[in-house]
């Protein structure tokens, strides 16, 4: 004979439901957070602890996403390119053809030893000189508009770049300009091949348009320049046309995205890091403030620890870190701060409406 038995449901105790309670409101309510800074004592002090460390994380994330998502072609190819496209579609077609339009290959290529290979004989048929670079001028002035360079001096590439970026011979370390005019800042694009960097400068004819940036060849090996060249002469393009810029371009566009991306990665998290140390300051710093602003002799909160003031802004910040991390992947530009000003603001409300010694 069977019995049926009737199973009794568990009911979440009295204790319980109330610590539930609390600890949900603490994302709104700054009375709860005071509570369960005041209450829960124990282990269960992992949890606050545990909350202002994912509150930092949240408010950093978008900056570190915003940051991780940067393309370094954007710096150099953005509209206008300032004619950075024609000048390298130039250099391309030079490592196959001479000035003369004979046929030729000069072999120049990104090793597996992180620098670049670039025969002597086939520089200087390059460039016509040991000590000589690239140059492409302007049709009508002669002026240069476009330059490669190639770093085979006994300087490091930061000394030779700095060179070149003050209108100075990177070989001689001699001015370049030498007329009444003369002007110290380079006033035309370049491409650089340094040592272990690579850089990319592009600026306009006036001087009013600059931008590039300085990549690594870490992640560059194997890299063949003119293959490129020989690819577009097989296709039959000339390197006036459309499409011969446009391959050049994209080339040349994920050769400057790779040669930056160990750049990006270690820049974005010291960028990262260091709001991340900030946010975390703040954090503290606020349990401070409350700790300092609760010790009157007349103050009725003067009894709350320095322990319990720091747990208090530990709760509160949870909630203003989610807020500032959505809005943050919508404003990028605000991203930093945005933590900041929300965690600030509960703060404040908290000290002047649940903090207020007139109150009891």
């Amino acid at each position: 004979m069977s019995k049926n038995k009737k199973k009794q449901k568990k009911r979440i105790s009295p204790e319980t439901a109330d610590r539930l309670k609390t600890g949900f409101g603490t994302l709104i309510s700054n009375d709860a957070v005071i509570k369960a800074s005041r209450e829960w004592k124990g282990i269960i002090d992992i949890l606050p602890i545990g909350l202002a460390l994912a509150s930092v994380v949240l408010a950093v994330l978008p900056t570190l996403v915003s940051r991780m998502n940067v393309q370094g072609s954007t710096a150099v190819f953005a509209t206008p390119v300032a004619g950075y496209d024609q000048g390298l579609a130039q250099f391309e077609n030079a490592l196959i053809y001479d000035e003369s339009g004979n046929e030729r290959e000069l072999v120049l290529t990104i090793g597996e030893d992180g620098t670049y290979h670039f025969a002597k004989e086939d520089r200087i048929a390059l460039t016509g000189g040991e000590e000589k670079w690239y140059t492409v001028t302007h049709a009508s002035t002669k002026a240069p508009v476009f330059e490669v360079f190639f770093n085979t001096t006994s300087l490091s590439d930061w000394d030779f770049y700095a060179l070149l970026d003050k209108n100075k011979n990177p070989y001689t370390q001699a001015p370049r300009d030498t007329s009444a005019d003369a002007k110290e800042e380079y006033r035309a694009s370049y491409l650089a091949f340094g040592k272990g960097t690579i850089r990319f400068r592009k600026r306009s004819e006036s001087g009013t348009l600059f931008a590039g940036l300085t990549g690594y060849y870490d992640r560059l090996a194997g890299t063949n320049f003119t293959e490129l060249a020989k690819k577009l002469k097989a296709d039959n393009l000339q390197f006036t046309s459309k499409e011969y810029l446009k391959r050049v371009s994209d080339f040349y566009a994920n050769v400057v995205t790779q040669s930056f991306e160990t750049e990006k990665i270690k820049s974005a998290w010291s960028y990262t890091g260091i709001f991340a140390a900030i946010d975390l300051g703040l954090i503290i710093l606020f349990g401070i403030i409350l700790f300092l602003m609760t010790r009157g002799k007349k103050n009725p909160f003067r009894v709350y620890t320095f322990w319990e003031t720091q747990k208090m802004a530990y709760w509160a910040s949870f909630a203003p870190a989610v807020l500032s991390m959505a809005v943050g992947f919508w404003l990028v530009q605000y991203a930093f701060i945005l933590f900041m000003f929300a965690y600030g603001m509960r703060m404040m409300w908290m000290s002047m409406r649940s903090l207020r010694p007139a109150q009891q």
